[in-house]
C-alpha cells in the first residue's frame, strides 16, 4: 500500500512540472500563446493573463476578466513582440472568455480537438509568461453545457498561472481555455471549451451587453449585414464617440449598404454639417433611390435656409409611398419661411387630411399648428374647430395656455360665453397670472355684464395692487353701469399707475 501510494506522488511530481522533455508538437504550437496585459484609459495596468490565437488574421481568445475596465490591451508574443487588441469580438463574463483581433497582419493559429478525449487522459496546458512551459494534468471529468460544448476539471497541481492559456491533448489539439481555480491550494483544474470561446461574436445588440459595456476597447461590427444594420441603429442612442465609431467601421465593412452614409448625413446634421450631411445623403441615394433619403435632403436644405429647393423635393413625393402628414407639414413650413400664407394653410389642410376619423393623438401636434395659422388669418371659427379637436386628444395634458389661445381665437368669432369659460378655464390652473383676470375683466365689460366685471376687477387688484388693468376695468364697468362717482376715482388710479386709455374714459364719463 505505501508502495502504490508513493508510485502516485512520483507521478504527480513528474506529471504536473513543467516538463524538459516536451512533445514534438510544442515548439510550433507555443508560437501561437501570448501574454495579456490590460490597460486602464490612463495607463494603468489592471490585469495579466495568457491567450492564444485561433486564427490567421488575429482573431484571439483568453480570459474574460482582465478586460473589465480595461481601455487597452497588448499581446506579447514568444519573441517578445508586442501587438496592440485592436477590437473585441464576443465575450462571455459568466465563463469568463473573450475573443479579439489583435492587430497583426498573420498570426500562428492553433488546431481544435475533433474529437472528446476519453476521462483519465492525460492533457497539457501550454503556457507563456516571459518563458514557454508545458504542464501536463489528468483529465477527470467533463460536464456538457450549452448543449455543444465541454467543461474540463483536471487534476492539477502546479503554482503556475495558468488562466487563458490552452488546454491540449496529447495530440497538441485544443480543448480548452484556463479557468481561474477556486483557491490556493485546491488540486483541481478547470477549463471550458475553446469552441464555445471562439464562436463568440458579436450581434446587433451587443452593445448593450452589460459584460462589453464593461470593456472601453472598441467592438467590431458583426459580420451579418442585418446584425450590423441592428448595431448602427442602437449606436445612436449611445454616446455620440461610439455611434461615430460604429459609422465609421459599418462604412469601411459594408461600403455598399446606403444605411451608413444616412447614419453618418444624419449625425453631421445634429451638428451642424449641412454641407457633410448633404453629400453623404446623395451618396445614400445613388446606392438605393429611396423617397425617404430624398425627403432627408429637403430637410437638409430647410436647415441650409433654402425654402424653395426644399420645397420642390417635398412636393415631388406627395404622391410617393412616403405620403404623410409629416411631408405636407414640412412643405407648409417652406411656405411659411417664404410669407405665402395661402398655400401654408392649404398645405396643412393636406397635412391633417391624412388622418382619419376619429383622430388619434398623432394629429394632435398638427391641429395645434393649423389653429395658430388660422388665428393669424383671422379665421377665428375655423381656429375653434381645431382646437376643440385637439382638446379631445390631449384633455389631460393641456395647460393654461391653451385655453387662453382657445379664448382668443372664440373672442374673435364672436363666441363669447366660450371664451368665458375659456378664460375661467385658465384662472383656475394659473391663479396668479393677473393678465388673465384682466381678459376675463374685459370681456365681460364688453358682453355688457358690469357687475361680474366688477368682481373680477377688484379680485385682480386685491392680486396685483400695482397692475393699472384693475382699476381700468373697475372703473369703466362702474361708470357703465352708472356708478361714475366710483368709477372715476378708479379710473384716476389707473391713470396715476400709467394706463395711457385711462384719461380718455376719464373724459368721456366725468
Amino acid at each position: 500500500m505505501k508502495k502504490y501510494s508513493l508510485t502516485i506522488i512520483l507521478f504527480f511530481c513528474v506529471s504536473l512540472t513543467v516538463l524538459a522533455g516536451q512533445p514534438s508538437w510544442s515548439k510550433k504550437m507555443s508560437k501561437a500563446v501570448f501574454t495579456l496585459k490590460t490597460f486602464s484609459a490612463d495607463g494603468e495596468l489592471l490585469g495579466s493573463s495568457s491567450g492564444f490565437f485561433v486564427g490567421e488574421h488575429g482573431e484571439a481568445i483568453s480570459s474574460y476578466a482582465p478586460f473589465k475596465n480595461a481601455a487597452k490591451a497588448v499581446a506579447i508574443d514568444n519573441a517578445g513582440k508586442e501587438w496592440d487588441v485592436e477590437k473585441i469580438l464576443g465575450a462571455n463574463e459568466t465563463y469568463d472568455v473573450i475573443k479579439f483581433r489583435v492587430a497583426i497582419k498573420k498570426s500562428p493559429s492553433v488546431e481544435f480537438a475533433a474529437a472528446k478525449p476519453a476521462v483519465n487522459s492525460n492533457c497539457w496546458i501550454l503556457s507563456y509568461k516571459g518563458s514557454m512551459s508545458m504542464v501536463q494534468a489528468k483529465l477527470q471529468k467533463m460536464e456538457s453545457f450549452n448543449t455543444d460544448y465541454t467543461y474540463y476539471t483536471m487534476s492539477l497541481r502546479s503554482s503556475l498561472d495558468l488562466v487563458g492559456c490552452p488546454l491540449l491533448d496529447d495530440n497538441g489539439k485544443v480543448l480548452g481555455v484556463m479557468q481561474p481555480m477556486n483557491s490556493d491550494g485546491d488540486t483541481l483544474a478547470y477549463a471550458v471549451a475553446a469552441t464555445f470561446a471562439n464562436q463568440l461574436k458579436m450581434t446587433g445588440l451587443s452593445l448593450n451587453d452589460p459584460a462589453l459595456r464593461a470593456v472601453h476597447i472598441k467592438k467590431a461590427i458583426p459580420d451579418d449585414l442585418n446584425q450590423a444594420q441592428l448595431m448602427l441603429l442602437i449606436a445612436g442612442s449611445h454616446d455620440s464617440l461610439t455611434y461615430t465609431s460604429v459609422i465609421s467601421d459599418f462604412l469601411k465593412q459594408f461600403p455598399k449598404e446606403p444605411d451608413g452614409y444616412v447614419s453618418r448625413a444624419q449625425l453631421a446634421y445634429s451638428h451642424g454639417r449641412f454641407e457633410d450631411a448633404m453629400h453623404d445623403i446623395n451618396m445614400a441615394y445613388e446606392l438605393s433611390p429611396q423617397p425617404n433619403y430624398l425627403y432627408q435632403k429637403g430637410t437638409i436644405l430647410f436647415a441650409q435656409n433654402k425654402y424653395a429647393e426644399a420645397y420642390d423635393l417635398y412636393q415631388s413625393l406627395f404622391d410617393s409611398p412616403i405620403r404623410s402628414a409629416e411631408l405636407f407639414y414640412m412643405a407648409s413650413q417652406c411656405k411659411a419661411k417664404q410669407n405665402d400664407s395661402i398655400a401654408q394653410q392649404a398645405l396643412l389642410d393636406s397635412c391633417l387630411a391624412q388622418f382619419s376619423r376619429p383622430l388619434l393623438k398623432e394629429a394632435a401636434p398638427y391641429l395645434l399648428v393649423r389653429a395658430q395659422v388660422r388665428l393669424n388669418a383671422n379665421r377665428y371659427r375655423d381656429a375653434v374647430v381645431d382646437l376643440n379637436d385637439y382638446e379631445q386628444l390631449m384633455k389631460s395634458q393641456l395647460n393654461d395656455n391653451f385655453y387662453y389661445i382657445r379664448y382668443q381665437a372664440e373672442v374673435g368669432g364672436r363666441l363669447f360665453q366660450q371664451a368665458l369659460n375659456d378664460i375661467e378655464k385658465a384662472i383656475e390652473l394659473a391663479p396668479q397670472n393677473e393678465f388673465y383676470y384682466a381678459e376675463k375683466a374685459s370681456l365681460l365689460v364688453r358682453v355688457g355684464m358690469y357687475d361680474d366685471a366688477i368682481t373680477t376687477s377688484k379680485t385682480l387688484v386685491q392680486l396685483q395692487p400695482t397692475y393699472s388693468d384693475g382699476y381700468l376695468f373697475l372703473g369703466l364697468a362702474q361708470c357703465l353701469k352708472g356708478e361714475k362717482t366710483d368709477g372715476i376715482e378708479n379710473l384716476q388710479k389707473a391713470k396715476e399707475l400709467g394706463d395711457t386709455q385711462a384719461e380718455s374714459f376719464i373724459q368721456k364719463y366725468k
